[in-house]
């Protein structure tokens, strides 16, 4: 579900990073390839970690993306990501960072609300690309049945 969303709003994402930070169309394309990595990794991370209620608190809009430990945590590999592999300046990579993270975050949010989404299907979604982890803990054939969300 996480790399539909991306493959939905890449234009606009891609779009709004040359015009918002200057960055050059190559560039800004692959910032959102590094963005949808890293939001996968880290939101599967933090599910497998036990921090199942700060996910849901965001992807149900009680809280923001910022004010979650993990998000931030993302934003900041992130950062470390644009610099060290796309050789994004550092003050750039910073003001990129949260801008995209937290629009992505946006984006799962309005997917997950739309469609009623419970904790349950949330968890099957994290889970179903995880490959033997969070999917294989749920009841049997849970994981499968509610689809893949990465």
């Amino acid at each position: 579900m996480l790399e539909n969303i991306i493959n939905n709003v890449k234009g606009q994402l891609t779009g709004e990073l040359q015009n918002k930070f200057n960055l050059q169309p190559d560039t800004a394309n692959k910032s959102v390839d590094l963005a949808k990595d890293n939001l996968a990794n880290g939101l599967k991370n933090q599910a497998s970690s036990g921090d199942f209620g700060g996910i849901m608190d965001i992807l149900k809009g009680n809280k923001g993306a910022t004010e979650h430990a993990g998000v931030n945590s993302i934003i900041g590999n992130y950062v470390h990501d644009l610099t060290t592999k796309l050789g994004v300046p550092e003050s750039v990579a910073k003001q990129v960072g949260p801008y995209v993270i937290t629009f992505l975050m946006q984006k799962l949010t309005g997917k997950v609300n739309s469609e009623g989404m419970g904790q349950s299907d949330i968890m099957g979604m994290l889970g179903g690309g995880l490959g033997g982890g969070l999917k294989d803990k749920l009841p049997k054939g849970l994981g499968d049945k509610l689809g893949g969300l990465f």
